[in-house]
């Protein structure tokens, strides 16, 4: 079942679509993540892909590569003379290693988004890398990003159901990734981080994403700024946005950020949102998203 069908059928019932994220790194084993899944079965896993990505970008490869090379040199039986040269040889072999680079993180992406897409099984995979300014894990920089998600887009072979573009990014990155998201038939998901809830604050980023041809408007908000909000005044906010004649193509989900109170997670059970993110348990949790399923009562 495609995404879009599914929040249909939960419109319906008017429930939330139930994500998890995903942030494991390289040294983390997927299996247990996997079983939990298995056992909670949420309906999305959103690969934060920024808590493995880097421990694979160009600079920590050819770190690798180079310090191999040297230590190479430095364990033969060589004169200083030598050992000098065949350094200056690994020096400019840097500019061959960058010439191939695409190739090399072609190979490396599609393995990542392979290993994803086998965690998740049969449920919607979204795709997300979010930086430390964003609150998530990932140093790269902003082409680096760009290049990094185009790539896993173009390489996913429909994988992913939908993207997240990065709120930090240039307009002009933000809309390279949203080109290869659509070329794969990849939903795309716009994020504003709301400091205030105010209807013009909500108007301008309805209206922008729906311009720009989002599918769903992620509207973010920190649990200590939901707590100085009246619940009536932010559910009547959230039914005003659905009620617009966009929203028939642009869905709007409300994530809540850090650890909420018992009273703010039953406030979230009524408030209109087509997506709910909460930590698959207390061990997967990430620096945004901090609540977990067993605390809500999901299941």
């Amino acid at each position: 079942m495609d995404f879009l069908t599914l929040l249909n059928e939960k419109k319906t019932i008017n429930q939330a679509a139930l994500a998890v994220p995903m942030a494991l790194g390289p040294n983390d084993k997927f299996t247990p993540y996997k079983n939990l899944l298995n056992e909670e079965n949420p309906d999305v896993v959103i690969w934060q892909a920024d808590a493995i990505a880097d421990d694979f970008s160009k600079e920590v490869i050819w770190d690798q590569v180079k310090q191999g090379g040297a230590q190479a040199v430095d364990e033969g039986d060589l004169s200083a003379m030598k050992k000098a040269a065949l350094k200056s040889e690994l020096d400019q072999a840097h500019q061959e290693f960058l010439a191939n680079w695409p190739g090399i993180q072609k190979q490396i992406v599609q393995e990542l988004v392979q290993n994803a897409k086998e965690t998740a099984g049969e449920r919607s995979l979204f795709l997300a890398y979010s930086t430390k300014a964003e609150g998530g894990l990932g140093e790269m920089g902003p082409a680096d990003q760009a290049f990094f998600l185009t790539t896993a887009l173009n390489e996913s072979k429909g994988a992913f159901s939908a993207v997240f573009i990065p709120e930090l990014l240039d307009e002009n990155l933000q809309e390279k990734v949203q080109e290869a998201a659509q070329k794969q038939g990849t939903l795309v998901i716009r994020t504003t981080t709301l400091q205030e809830l105010t209807e013009m604050e909500l108007s301008k980023a309805f209206d922008g994403a729906a311009d720009k041809g989002t599918n769903l408007l992620n509207l973010e908000m920190a649990a200590a700024s939901v707590s100085e909000i009246d619940p009536a005044d932010l559910d009547a906010a959230l039914v005003d946005l659905m009620n617009r004649p966009a929203a028939d193509q642009l869905h709007v989900m409300l994530t809540l950020t850090g650890q909420l109170s018992k009273d703010q997670i039953e406030t979230w059970l009524i408030l209109p949102s087509a997506l709910v993110t909460l930590a698959l348990s207390a061990n997967y949790q990430t620096p945004k998203i901090k609540s977990t399923i067993k605390e809500l009562g999901w299941n």
